[in-house]
């Protein structure tokens, strides 16, 4: 019989995860019951809950901390980790940790997140707790290539049961879909109710570790920003502020076996279903002004704006871009589009000290309605997901005791200086980098403070006014300098003899 190293490696992490010098891996916890609920109905954002009664099984020592794992395999698509108290819904605060202790000759580490309870978790009392994971792009297309108007399937696969840093009594994992199963994996303990797969439940270490799989039907749009940079240009002059945003798209929808364009404009005009993504909706800012779009290959052919809109108290304006060639499966589309809002609208003065809150990150939405009225609810549908996001914030020249404050956590920030034009002593820049952004980011605001005075305010001007007069002076004193060679003077007449 073939060993099973997967679920043998399992084991060994959880030992060692008894043997640490910190309370979250010291044991002491046990796993009563836990039910992990893959929504996989917002795609491509993938939401893992986990919910667990977790227990102290010591005799005299409360336990502070709970400890998450996250397997190296999703690792790198994960966009979010929160853990809430199920009866109180308080949130605890979660840590990313250095797990040099988790490192085995059998598998690559996971993942250590560590939870700090509320209050200390006393012996014998029980607790539970919601696991909440987003991941980003974890399902791909199958088959990978399909027909124009052909269905687009989808598989999901992972573990069947997860990976725990304490012992587990009893788990078992529901998927969840917004269509049709066509297959997943038939183990003994596995079972389909409608659109919807359970695997388990599974008592204690009886039932060994095995991947399983679903697969499903799923025609919605799925959008994927490979890169996504947003900058924020401050003009404390002008009462401007600046945005620009960089796009580079693809649509994670199957690849098209052959691109038939007269089937394609018959769907159109027949108001046939098809798996290309032609409109872009992005939404704007109510008060958005002097709005424009660039595209280096001209693959944008009709690009609009609507009038102020309204829903659910929410003002705002949507820019609808139309694609010359629409997006197949598997298709790249670049460009840049950007505008201004006024400043006062976003900046709180007290003398000399500004506070600057600007949204995290803006919203796209990929729409495949062959009508050309897009129904204004679909603006605030998820289905694009930022895998590789920067932002940038350029503050005026000047501003000095720079602080930046964003609301979770990010891969880095850092500052940098940057000149323009007619800068003298630069600007400062605010860099944010973040890898998989959570879909509630959309929702995220950053803070800035920085302190910026009158003079700094009048520096501009001044040095501009400077050089100016500099120029005028020099120019004034150069046309009465004599450059060219002295005139030679005139020669006397010569004596008469």
């Amino acid at each position: 019989m073939k060993p099973n190293w997967q679920a043998f490696a399992t084991l060994l992490l959880s030992a060692l995860a008894f043997s640490g010098t910190t309370d979250a891996v010291e044991g002491g916890l046990v796993h009563t019951n836990a039910i992990r609920t893959i929504d996989l109905r917002s795609l491509p954002a993938v939401t893992e809950q986990i919910g667990v009664v977790v227990q102290n099984v010591r005799d005299s020592k409360a336990i502070k901390t709970f400890t998450v794992y996250i397997p190296h395999t999703k690792a790198d698509r994960l966009a979010k980790v929160t853990v809430h108290e199920r009866k109180s819904g308080a949130e605890l605060q979660v840590s990313k940790m250095d797990n040099e202790h988790l490192k085995t000759p059998l598998s690559p580490q996971p993942i250590e997140y560590r939870a700090t309870f509320l209050q200390p978790l006393q012996p014998g009392e029980k607790i539970s707790l919601n696991i909440d994971c987003v991941y980003l792009n974890t399902i791909e297309p199958r088959p990978k290539v399909v027909e124009q108007t052909g269905d687009q399937t989808w598989l999901w696969k992972d573990d069947a049961r997860l990976l725990w840093a304490y012992p587990i009594h009893k788990e078992k994992t529901v998927v969840r879909t917004n269509g049709e199963i066509k297959s997943y994996s038939q183990i003994k303990e596995s079972s389909k109710d409608g659109k919807s797969v359970t695997f388990g439940p599974f008592i204690g270490g009886e039932s060994p570790n095995a991947p399983v799989e679903v697969r499903f039907r799923d025609n919605r749009e799925q959008l994927e920003a490979m890169t996504h940079r947003r900058e924020y240009f401050v003009s404390h002059w002008s009462n401007d502020l600046n945005i620009l945003e960089h796009y580079a798209l693809r649509n994670r929808a199957p690849a098209l076996d052959a691109f038939d364009k007269v089937k394609q404009t018959m769907s159109r005009f027949m108001k046939a279903r098809d798996n290309f993504v032609k409109t872009l909706l992005v939404k704007v800012p109510a008060d958005a002004r002097e709005m424009y779009v660039v595209d280096e290959i001209g693959n944008v052919s009709t690009s609009s704006v609507t009038s102020r809109q309204r829903l659910n108290g929410d003002a705002f304006k949507v820019m609808q871009l139309k694609p010359r060639y629409p997006l197949a499966g598997q298709w790249n589309y670049t460009w840049w589009h950007g505008y201004s809002v006024p400043l006062s609208n976003y900046l709180r003065v007290n003398r000399n000290h500004h506070a600057l809150r600007v949204p995290f990150i803006g919203s796209i939405v990929g729409s495949a309605s062959q009508n050309e009225e897009i129904p204004l609810t679909a603006i605030n549908t998820y289905n694009t997901a930022v895998s590789k996001y920067e932002l940038r914030i350029t503050l005026p020249e000047g501003a000095t005791n720079v602080d930046v404050r964003v609301p979770f956590d990010v891969d880095s920030i850092r500052q940098r200086p940057q000149s323009y034009y007619f800068d003298s002593s630069g600007r400062t820049v605010v860099v944010v980098e973040h890898a998989n952004v959570a879909p509630s980011a959309v929702d995220a605001h950053v803070l800035v403070t920085y302190d910026y005075s009158m003079l700094s305010l009048w520096q501009k001007p001044l040095v501009i006014a400077f050089v100016v007069f500099a120029l005028f002076a020099l120019t004034s004193l150069g046309s009465r300098m004599q450059l060219g060679l002295a005139a030679k003077p005139a020669l006397t007449a010569k004596k008469t003899q």
